[in-house]
């Protein structure tokens, strides 16, 4: 092997090339490398804490057809890095389901392209009000004439659910399509949420006609079923209590249009560097979250991740230093302790990475960067091994 290749050692005694494997990430196929199989196969995998894995699940995901996956989550699914892998390794041809109506700075939807005129974004975690959609984001105009379009990489003709509130019953939106097709959007109901359903030719332009007027969202599927799709609604920053200002009824009518097959969850990481982090607490609403969601979709599985390596900046004279955080293990455990009690799936993101050689060693092989995020291949490596993982599902 070259020596311009890291090989990294795991604690089980095997040699992985971290950086070819990195090097081969970089590849746009959707195809998982080969110099990662070995990775992949002698590393432990998803723990399952639930008495049998739905029989439908294994199958949508074996035959590749009709399979809904939902990720919420923090910044470790907000940049679409992991999900996007995911989502070209399972399909060939896929739907968008729930997007954001506009994504955040340092958040992405790989496969779509946004451009905008005078509307601003409002985030759950860090702005008011306390009443938003599923995921969490809402786009607001600042002034008109206000305008977003949405283009997906492949042009398509779709399904569209709009959600959206309007401070009165006049004309609050108009759509135009690509195939010149225009809609007068108005709302049955004042200062309420609603979702109304129309068919487009994409890309798509919505006008604010109403300074008022806030879009949550909208959902691009197939007009006859059959919908392949791996959402991505992840928010930086977040921790597993970020729920608590979404609007429930909203969030659970969302859930319900569109049940997923399997919710992956990736909270933890902010939890746990905060100096008062109170196990019980977090137990209670990450656990919450989970009900909600199985109140909704009774039939999903759950998958939960625990996070990376959790580090917290520091300096050591003038040097700046990582070092982890005193909560990381305990929030770690208290993920297990909750996968346990709700019978879900479990992933470590840690026990993985140090499996395959340990965090320096991800950072030398441009996988992962000194603070607990990962780098966009290090996220494709958890993907493919969830990937990996989902197939042999028992």
């Amino acid at each position: 092997m070259s020596l311009s290749f890291c090989i990294c050692v795991g604690i089980l005694g095997i040699e992985y090339p971290l950086k070819s494997i990195g090097l081969a990430l970089a590849d746009s196929k959707p195809s998982i490398p080969a110099q990662s199989k070995q990775l992949l196969e002698s590393t432990s995998g998803i723990q399952s804490y639930q008495a049998q894995i739905s029989p439908l699940l294994k199958a949508k995901i074996h035959k590749r057809e009709n399979l809904v996956i939902r990720v919420l989550g923090d910044s470790h699914i907000a940049g679409d890095f992991l999900s996007h892998r995911l989502r070209n390794l399972l399909f060939k041809n896929y739907s968008f389901g729930l997007l954001y109506p506009l994504y955040p700075l340092y958040h992405q939807h790989i496969a779509l392209k946004y451009q905008s005129q005078n509307f601003e974004i409002l985030n759950s975690r860090i702005n008011e009000p306390t009443a938003y959609p599923l995921g969490g984001v809402i786009a607001k105009p600042t002034a008109l004439p206000a305008y977003i379009t949405l283009s997906p990489i492949n042009p398509t003709n779709a399904t569209t659910k709009i959600i959206f509130k309007a401070p009165d019953t006049k004309a609050a939106l108009r759509i135009e399509d690509s195939a010149k097709a225009k809609f007068i959007i108005n709302a049955k109901r004042a200062s309420s949420w609603q979702i109304l359903s129309m068919e487009l030719q994409y890309p798509i332009s919505i006008y604010a006609l109403n300074e008022k007027v806030l879009l949550g969202g909208m959902y691009i599927t197939q007009r006859n079923g059959g919908n392949n799709i791996v959402e991505s609604l992840g928010i930086n920053g977040a921790r597993s209590d970020i729920w608590l200002k979404w609007d429930r009824e909203l969030f659970m009518q969302q859930m319900r249009i569109l049940p997923a097959d399997l919710y992956i969850l990736c909270y933890g990481s902010n939890d746990a560097m905060h100096d008062n982090f109170n196990e019980s607490v977090f137990i209670k609403h990450y656990g919450e979250l989970i009900d909600n969601i199985r109140e909704a979709n009774p039939n999903t599985t759950i998958l939960l991740l625990s996070p990376p390596p959790v580090v917290q900046k520091t300096t050591k004279g003038k040097r700046v230093v990582y070092k982890k955080s005193k909560n990381a293990n305990i929030t770690a455990r208290a993920i297990t302790k909750l996968a346990k009690e709700k019978q879900t799936l479990l992933f470590s993101m840690e026990d993985f990475i140090n499996q395959s050689g340990g965090k320096a060693k991800w950072e030398s092989a441009n996988l992962a960067k000194p603070d607990v995020h990962l780098l966009p291949n290090g996220y494709k490596l958890i993907a493919d091994k969830l990937y990996y993982e989902l197939l042999r599902l028992k």
